[in-house]
């Protein structure tokens, strides 16, 4: 599965995003959870894993990052402390329940018996983002 925790950031596609971070701008963050929010096919592993350190990112612009955040995030939220607006807000949350009720991590987790702890993860993203 390429991941090895059930955390936003435990796995192979949300590291190399994250070590990506730097480049992206809050328009490519945006268009990333916009993108996974209203696909219409079947959203794939690597989209998914992407759009929830995409929307773990904006957790953290709103002051409520994961406890296991890499320090990329905090970087780039300093250097982006003003990106967060209602709609990079309201795709985030979008693209957390899609992911969560529509992919192919929620398939991949529900195969290795861990779905309900994983749906725990993504409900406290979730959480965040709406506090």
């Amino acid at each position: 599965m390429g991941a090895w925790g059930n955390g936003n950031f435990e796995n192979d596609d949300a590291k190399d995003w994250v070590a990506e971070l730097s480049t992206i701008a809050p328009t490519d963050l945006s268009t990333i959870l916009a993108q996974a929010a209203d696909q219409p096919e079947y959203l794939e592993a690597p989209s998914a894993y992407v759009a929830l350190a995409a929307a773990e990112v904006v957790a953290a612009l709103k002051g409520a990052p994961a406890a296991s955040a890499p320090m990329e995030v905090g970087e780039w939220v300093k250097r982006n402390s003003k990106a967060l607006t209602p709609e990079l807000k309201s795709e985030a949350l979008r693209a957390a329940e899609r992911v969560r009720r529509d992919s192919e991590v929620k398939d991949l987790w529900m195969e290795a018996d861990g779905l309900n702890d994983w749906i725990e993860v993504v409900k406290d993203l979730q959480a965040r983002l709406g506090e």
